[in-house]
């Protein structure tokens, strides 16, 4: 299983560090996203490119091409499982906005 969508999340802090020196190095630190909006569309484009990958694979083997069948099943199992993926966090996303919007003040 390939997981290249959490690839780019920045690592959570160890017990032994305060919160304050790993939020410091990560933002030295250029590697990766620079917010959070950019992560955002790191994963779609991610999520596309797996999708269109699928359907290039599936086309070749639908029109006779010599593409392994086990290859043509994996590429879309991942399409799939990084679909539901996204949805899922999608999903996630908009609960907790809710649920920050009937907070009271």
């Amino acid at each position: 299983m390939d997981l290249k969508l959490l690839s780019g999340l920045p690592s959570l802090p160890s017990i032994g560090k305060g919160l304050n020196s790993s939020m410091s190095s990560d933002a030295s630190s250029k590697a990766g996203p620079t917010s959070f909006a950019d992560m955002v569309k790191s994963a779609a484009k991610s999520v596309v490119e797996t999708q269109k990958t699928a359907e290039t694979l599936s086309v070749a083997a639908l029109e006779g091409q010599d593409v392994p069948m086990h290859k043509v099943i994996q590429a879309v199992s991942e399409a799939e499982l990084t679909l539901q993926t996204m949805v899922s966090v999608r999903d996630k996303a908009v609960e907790a906005y809710q649920e920050v919007m009937r907070t009271p003040i």
